[in-house]
This record gives structure tokens, C-alpha cells and sequence, in this order.
């Protein structure tokens, strides 16, 4: 197992700055998300550190050594592509093997590695399936299988769940997850979906305009964000102007409605019922705000309805201006 350590990394295509001053470590057998929107940056990080990209400066490190000079299929790092990047001709077997044969491992030997990481992905007995008659998901498992044969010292996923639906990728989330923890791999997951991004890593790096927001546990995240970028991204927020004080963010669960008494007078404008929670949307002044509680220990409401808003200072953080 290696740590990664990334430092003060930059890098530029033409006169747009994909990466600026770029600095994090992943520590051995962590699982890290790198989660932004297009265009923030996190793609290109993944490509800089399987060496697919050479970074303008700062340092990369995998177990204290200096990646730079290494060519990416020397790197010992496992990559699953958005693509998957399977090869059709192949069956699934040596499409598994294919990395284990470009580095000399014989065939006797490959074969028990295919049949255990095949086993291990929920694939076996089918070594010699073509891959063109696999369900999503099994090609899914066969690009996991792939980048992981040569023991992988780092493994890269590269959103490889967008194009699955619902079901299926909260499936393939759960097995990526056994995995990575029954191997221990350090392993770093690029996506868009803040709702991934909390089911799969132990920390994630939220990322925006090519520089890190902030990197923390998810629930740190979501309960202490540090940025109104953070606070807006992770989850529903209400953020409070106030004239001469910090803005203010409060989470929906933490507003409180009440028919009088202290508060922001508003109307509720919109209510559902999503299982055993209420959401309602409130109109305070010009502003739309979110709140949501347990539908059965609530007080009923009517739509329309007008009511008081009100939360706990210690349910509330500033942000900075």
C-alpha cells in the first residue's frame, strides 16, 4: 500500500488554468472523492497522477517517490476509464488479463489471478463470455477486474458509474466499496454526484474553477462547510443575507415552522410528502426557503398556509463573505 501526495500542482492548457496550486494526500488505503462540477478540474487531476497528463509544476509523490519522471504504464496505478475502454475482440477473460500479459506474467500464471478477481467482482465461470453479450454492469465489473490484476499500488475511477441507471449504480457503488475495502487500495473516484460522492469515500475533495474548496468527511462537509460554494453544493442549504452580519446557512431539517411567535414571517408555497419525510418550500420576502422534517411528528399545514421561521444558533453557521 502507498500513500499519494500531491503538492502545489498546476497545470494549464493554452491560457486556461485547469489546476492552480493543487495540494492533498491521500493516505494508504483511503478512499477519496473528487467531486465538482464540468469543467472544475477533477478529471484532469485523476489524468495527472495515472500519468496521461504532465503537470506545469509542484510535486507528485506515490510511497515518497517522485512520479514525474515515470511513464504512465510503469506507474502501477489501475484506472477505470468513463468509457471502460474494453476491448470487443477480446473475451472477458483476457480482457482481464490484457495488462498482466503486456507486463511478461505468463499464462499459467494470469489464469488463477483472472479466475480469483472475476470471483471477486461476482463474474465467475464466465472467462470466456464475449463482452459484447454483458449487461452494463458486468462490463462494469469486467473494467474493475481489469485495473485491478496487477495489484495496483493506486486505483483511478473515472465517473465509470454515469451511464448506468439508479438501481444499478447504487449497486455498483456497494461493490466498488467491498472491494476497495476487502483489498485496503488506495483508490481515488472522480464524479459530479454529491450523492455518490457520500455513499463511497471516506473524505472528498470538493473542487470548483481548478482548486480545492475543501476536503473533509462527508458529514464534516455537509454539517460544517466552509465556503458558500460548499454550503450551495453539498445538499440543500438556506443562506441568509443580513445586512452588517456573516452570512448565515441553515440546513432544511434544522428550520422550525410555528403559526406565531418569534421568527421570519412567511407562506408556504409547495409541500410533499417523500416517504416518512414532509419538504416544503417557504416564501420569505423574495426568498425560497427549504425545510423539511419527519411527516408524522410535524405540525399539519395547509399550502398557503402563512407561518413563522425560526432554527437554533447552534443548527447555523457563518459563512465567509
Amino acid at each position: 500500500m502507498s500513500n499519494l501526495q500531491i503538492t502545489n500542482l498546476s497545470k494549464s492548457f493554452g491560457n486556461h488554468v485547469a489546476l492552480r496550486d493543487i495540494s492533498i494526500e491521500v493516505a494508504s488505503g483511503e478512499f477519496i472523492c473528487l467531486l465538482g462540477g464540468s469543467g472544475c478540474g477533477k478529471t484532469t487531476l485523476l489524468r495527472l497522477i495515472a500519468g496521461l497528463e504532465t503537470h506545469d509544476q509542484g510535486t507528485l509523490l506515490l510511497g515518497g517517490n517522485d512520479l514525474t519522471p515515470i511513464p504512465s504504464h510503469k506507474r502501477n496505478i489501475g484506472m477505470v476509464f468513463q468509457s471502460l475502454a474494453l476491448f470487443p475482440h477480446l473475451n472477458v477473460g483476457d480482457n482481464v488479463a490484457y495488462g498482466m500479459r503486456l507486463a511478461g506474467v505468463s499464462k499459467d500464471k494470469a489464469g488463477p489471478r483472472v479466475t480469483q478477481l472475476l470471483d471477486m467482482v461476482g463474474l465467475s465461470g464466465l472467462e470466456k463470455r464475449s463482452v459484447a453479450a454483458l449487461s452494463g454492469g458486468q462490463r462494469q465489473r469486467v473494467a474493475i477486474a481489469r485495473a485491478l490484476a496487477l495489484k495496483p499500488d493506486v486505483f483511478l475511477m473515472d465517473e465509470p458509474f454515469s451511464a448506468l441507471d439508479a438501481g444499478l449504480r447504487d449497486q455498483m457503488q456497494e461493490e466498488v466499496k467491498r472491494i476497495q475495502r476487502d483489498l485496503s487500495v488506495t483508490t481515488v473516484f472522480v464524479t459530479h454526484d454529491q450523492r455518490e460522492a457520500m455513499a463511497l469515500a471516506d473524505r472528498i475533495v470538493v473542487m470548483n474553477g481548478g482548486i480545492i474548496e475543501q476536503a473533509g468527511a462527508p458529514d464534516e462537509l455537509y454539517a460544517r462547510p466552509t465556503s458558500r460554494f460548499v454550503a450551495e453544493f453539498i445538499g440543500i442549504n438556506n443562506i441568509f443575507e443580513v445586512s452588517g452580519n456573516p452570512t448565515i446557512a441553515v440546513r432544511p431539517e434544522a428550520i422550525s415552522l410555528a403559526t406565531s411567535g418569534q421568527g421570519l414571517s412567511g407562506r408556504i408555497t409547495r409541500q410533499r410528502r417523500l416517504g416518512a419525510l414532509m419538504e416544503r418550500e417557504i416564501l420569505v420576502g423574495t426568498q425560497i426557503v427549504h425545510q423539511s422534517e419527519f411527516a408524522d411528528q410535524g405540525t399539519h399545514l395547509e399550502d398557503g398556509a402563512e407561518v413563522m421561521v425560526s432554527w437554533s444558533d447552534d443548527k447555523a453557521w457563518a459563512l465567509p463573505q
